[in-house]
This record gives structure tokens, C-alpha cells and sequence, in this order.
């Protein structure tokens, strides 16, 4: 009887094992299951690798603006190059058709500002944002990514 109480102890032992190896087999499944995050598809993993820098779009270089600034005086001017970035060739296209238009709109602008205001730093900034807003009210929205100023001489 006393090899009996033997064998019987080693199968309780191997199934306590047995039962502990399942358990815990059953936990790490478990965890990468419900709480893994899926991993993405080769594309995206490419594209956080390389950040991509966003497109270029065409340029449309105009001719040189020389306007009175609005100026108590009227002695002061503004003589500016400007080259605009467009969406795509489509819009440069469009952009060539209209540059009557184009010109017109900026010579407003630049006229209606003050020798102050064109020559502050932020005061570029902000003339470079509205002709690009009243460009794209022209065009269409979006379509005039960038207003860079080529030269920008006050005298």
C-alpha cells in the first residue's frame, strides 16, 4: 500500500504541474490577445520611418510691384517681388489667365498698408497671409499655398 500512496503522489504531482503550465500558457495568450497593440501594416511603418515633406507645388513668379504706401505724405513707397506657390498645374494655368486680376488684388493690398506696418517683422508676416487669403477668395480656396517675397525695398 505504501508504493500505492507513492505512484498516486508523482500523478498528483504531474497534473498539478501539468494544470500550472496551462494556466499560466492561458495568462500570456490571454495578455497578448486582449491587451497587444495589433501591429500596423507595412506602409505604415515605412511612412513613420520617413517622414514625408509636403509636396511643392508650382510657382508663379510675378513682376515687380512698385505702389504708394499709405502714407500721410505720399512720399513713401513699396517695391516688392513676389512669387506665389500654387496647388498643382491646373491652377497655374488658371493663375497665367488671370494675372490682371492677380495683380490688381495684390496692388490693393499693398497700397492700403502703412510704412509701420510693412516694416515690422510680424507686419510681413501678416501682409504675406492676407494676399495669400485674397488670392484664394480669387482662385478658390486652396489653391494659393505660399506668398514669398523675392525683394522688399521701402523707400
Amino acid at each position: 500500500m505504501a508504493e500505492e500512496k507513492k505512484g498516486g503522489g508523482k500523478k498528483l504531482l504531474i497534473f498539478i504541474v501539468i494544470g500550472v503550465v496551462l494556466l499560466v500558457g492561458a495568462g500570456v495568450a490571454a495578455y497578448f490577445l486582449l491587451f497587444s497593440k495589433p501591429a500596423p501594416p507595412p506602409e505604415e511603418t515605412q511612412q513613420e520611418a520617413q517622414p514625408q515633406e509636403p509636396e511643392v507645388g508650382p510657382f508663379l513668379q510675378l513682376n515687380p510691384f512698385v505702389v504708394n504706401l499709405a502714407d500721410p505724405t505720399g512720399r513713401r513707397y513699396l517695391r516688392v517681388k513676389i512669387a506665389l506657390e500654387l496647388k498643382d498645374e491646373k491652377v497655374l494655368s488658371e493663375a497665367n489667365n488671370r494675372i490682371p486680376q492677380i495683380n490688381d488684388t495684390i496692388i490693393m493690398v499693398l497700397s492700403s498698408k502703412t510704412v509701420e506696418e510693412v516694416l515690422a517683422p510680424e507686419g510681413k508676416s501678416e501682409l504675406r497671409f492676407e494676399i495669400m487669403n485674397k488670392l484664394n477668395q480669387l482662385l478658390g480656396p486652396g489653391t494659393v499655398r505660399g506668398v514669398y517675397f523675392t525683394q522688399f525695398v521701402v523707400q
